[in-house]
């Protein structure tokens, strides 16, 4: 198997300009360059709230909005008691209380969850670009590219620890036909680990703007959240990412999602939006994803998720982190990454010596706020974990007693999926399912540890399917294993009973398809 999968390329933005030229965004013909005139940022103010600033704010209460679309459903928060009980108490390993706000009422704009607070970029891909990128590339799209996409960048608003914040996202969707008056689905895309900044986020970057436009190009519409601390167009976030914190990660998408129904139906191309989800995530996406599956009945009981995609998601975090504590292997930067960004999400963030060894107690958060990448969070060439973490840290690893380590171990079960105190409510739909799929080399997210997570996620009740990608690393897994991702969207979008010997039976790896895009 060719282990190089050359298409990934596509997402380049240097081989944008070489293959298809950059321009404006006044030519639904060229594919924009990411500054100057091609940005178009709007602030959105309370008396032009509605079709001239992306919002939809002035119809609330209706049977349709003033664009003719269904009005989207009343945000449904913890609207039953087993899931109010969590939502007014929240908080977690100690962290200081706070509840989850659940007072809707829609005032000026921004004053509201879900609703859209600023506009940002906006740039077109056409069929033809997508198509000679990937013609230069010597591959194959994992399916016929049949549509122009338009990606358009928004900031809403959401919460975080009870308080109202702002966080980005863009929307994708198609631009060469009418889109009618049935409401689509939509396909929630979750990123991986890009930084812990807003100088890191996603949605400012080609790279991920390309992708969701190749999904929405299949006629699909996609709504793809940057994290809160991710912030691509507004003002500052005050802190730090909460990186592989569940509860940030979910609230924030499905708040995405919320704003993208609410916005003015001329900035989502006419389209109108039905509030049924399928997720797709990879790596830290597919955690993300893996705790939308979690929190939804506790957090947007309006939506119906119709699926989940996860890929090499770390579900036990326990697992990985005492893996990366006990030897000195590429996870030992993210579980650095996670321990220094989570700790101040949970109000710990002085407490970090009792974590790191000095002076990397202030050096991580400080190199973690400065730049997008891990290089510079650890020594430069540590030998072994104990150059990184203190030694009671790496003997509760060795021990198995990490659970132990409080609050620290608090803080890694509760943000794992297979051993999160949060229980998960089953779907009731017979269609819902999630894809479980990693990949058999794996160098970061251990293979092992997660194959034991599908069994035990299985056991938990969740209804899952199997696939490793044979040969396949980190990075790759995900886009090798495309053209079956897209089958399992079909499949849910289509209500196709969820159903067969494959459901949670782990098997052997295999030759996943993307690997025969190779030319």
């Amino acid at each position: 198997m060719t282990t190089n999968i050359r298409w990934r390329a596509l997402l380049v933005m240097c081989f944008w300009c070489v293959a298809v030229g950059c321009g404006d965004d006044s030519s639904p013909s060229n594919v924009s360059d990411a500054g100057g005139d091609a940005v178009d940022s709007t602030d959105v103010d309370a008396t032009d709230a509605g079709e001239e600033d992306g919002t939809g704010g002035d119809a609330f209460g209706e049977d349709v909005t003033s664009d003719g679309c269904p009005m989207p459903p009343e945000m449904l928060v913890a609207s039953t008691p087993e899931t109010a009980a969590f939502a007014a108490d929240a908080a977690q390993c100690g962290q200081a209380s706070f509840g989850w706000l659940t007072d809707f009422a829609q005032g000026a704009a921004g004053e509201g969850l879900g609703e859209v607070t600023k506009l940002g970029l906006k740039r077109n891909f056409t069929v033809a670009a997508l198509e000679a990128a990937i013609t230069a590339l010597g591959a194959n799209a994992p399916r016929a590219i049949a549509h122009d996409v338009r990606v358009r960048q928004y900031e809403y608003t959401t919460q975080d620890r009870g308080e109202l914040v702002q966080a980005s996202a863009l929307v994708a969707f198609p631009t060469d036909f009418e889109p009618g008056d049935a409401p689509k689905d939509i396909i929630v895309l979750l990123h991986g680990t890009t930084g812990f900044t807003d100088a890191c986020s996603a949605t400012e970057e080609l790279e991920y703007q390309a992708l969701a436009a190749l999904i929405a190009s299949f006629g699909n519409i996609v709504v793809a959240p940057d994290y809160i601390g991710l912030n691509g167009v507004g003002e500052p976030t005050e802190y730090l990412h909460p990186y592989l914190v569940g509860q940030s990660a979910a609230i924030s998408s499905f708040d995405a999602v919320r704003a993208a129904m609410r916005m003015s139906g001329e900035e989502r191309g006419d389209w109108c939006l039905n509030p049924r989800i399928i997720t797709i995530g990879g790596s830290q996406g597919g955690h993300a994803a893996l705790w939308m599956d979690r929190l939804a009945p506790y957090y947007a009981q309006e939506f119906e998720l119709l699926g989940t995609v996860a890929t090499v998601p770390p579900a036990d975090m326990i697992g990985q982190m005492e893996r990366a504590l006990k030897d000195l292997v590429r996870a030992s930067g993210n579980t650095a990454a996670f321990f220094g960004a989570s700790a101040g999400w949970y109000g710990y963030g002085d407490r970090l010596d009792e974590v790191f060894v000095s002076p990397l107690d202030v050096d991580v958060p400080a190199a973690l706020g400065a730049g997008c990448s891990f290089d510079d969070v650890l020594p430069a060439e540590p030998t072994s974990p104990a150059d990184i973490f203190q030694q009671p840290l790496i003997d509760a690893a060795v021990d198995g007693t990490l659970l132990d380590m409080q609050p620290w171990g608090c803080i890694t079960a509760e943000n794992g999926l297979t051993t999160t105190s949060v229980e998960r409510i089953a779907p009731e739909s017979d269609s819902y399912g999630i894809l479980f799929v990693l990949g058999e080399n794996d160098e970061l997210v251990d293979t092992a540890i997660e194959r034991d997570s599908f069994d035990t996620l299985c056991a938990q009740g969740l209804q899952m399917e199997y696939l490793e990608c044979a040969g396949a690393k980190h990075g790759e897994t995900t886009l090798l294993a495309l053209p079956e991702i897209l089958d399992f969207v079909d499949a849910r979008l289509a209500g196709e009973t969820f159903a067969g010997a494959s459901i949670c039976e782990q098997r052997a790896p295999v030759t996943c398809r993307g690997a025969e895009l190779q030319e």
